[in-house]
């Protein structure tokens, strides 16, 4: 079994089993024995990952596990070729080797998703699998099962904004604690359409797509106010 001798490791009170082990990719080892998987891990090489930072590659398809460095969390991905189908936040490393066992052994997406609900919801992996990326954001978005800083705070506005269709026809996309609507399904995000600022718990500020505040309300108000400058752009249309 290889050893992670000579990196940086993981902080032996976050991590006292991968400590023990001799570092990550010895405890993923250990794991995978346990369950007859013949797959083997490999350190991130780059530095700055403290030893961190470990993959499996088979084929085309990959699974990534990385240990936070400053709370005990296993955060996870799977990858087909250069994408990332899936990622969420493991239980511990019990649960990444049986993910890694079920999608290297060809498992799809929702049956991942069934499987272990930290990835997502089995909807969710749906849309992943024949690449609906607006119905996926939509619903990575409302679902925010990897309790996101940033998502939480826009919940209550986006519990009411997922049910109008008027918006369900945008992307929406968050950058700097902000919501934002595209007419792009995918990067680069395109069109002139009002956002969304979170303030106090459940209070919003929105802008138009020129900057200019259009108000502060609720969750219910601040969808309004977008709804009403979405109707009052050229046409009528999102995005026109």
């Amino acid at each position: 079994m290889s050893t992670d001798e000579g990196t940086p490791g993981p902080d032996p009170l976050l991590y006292p089993e991968v400590v023990r082990a001799g570092g990550l990719v010895n405890a993923l080892h250990a794991e995978f024995d346990l369950i007859g998987l013949t797959l083997r891990a490999q350190l991130d090489e780059d530095p700055a990952c403290g030893g961190r930072v470990a993959s499996v590659q088979d084929t085309d398809r990959r699974t990534k596990v990385t240990l936070s460095a400053r709370e005990r969390r296993f955060r996870m991905s799977v990858r087909s070729g250069k994408v990332t189908m899936a990622s969420g936040f493991a239980p511990d490393l019990a649960a990444v080797a049986d993910v890694a066992r079920r999608w290297h052994g060809g498992a799809r997406l929702p049956e991942l998703a069934a499987a272990w609900p930290f990835l997502g919801s089995v909807a969710l992996a749906e849309c992943r699998e024949r690449d609906d990326a607006l119905e996926a954001a939509w619903l990575s978005l409302y679902e925010n099962h990897t309790q996101d800083a940033v998502r939480g705070r826009l919940h209550s506005f986006v519990a009411l904004a997922f049910h109008e269709p008027s918006l369900r026809r945008l992307r929406p996309f968050t950058s700097h604690w902000t919501l934002g609507f595209s007419t792009a399904a995918r990067y680069p995000w395109s069109g002139a359409h009002p956002s969304v600022h979170p303030l106090e718990p459940g209070t919003y500020l929105v802008r138009a797509a020129d900057g200019r505040e259009l108000g502060v309300a609720d969750a219910a108000g601040s969808l309004a106010l977008v709804l009403a400058a979405l109707e009052d752009s050229p046409s009528g249309q999102p995005g026109a």
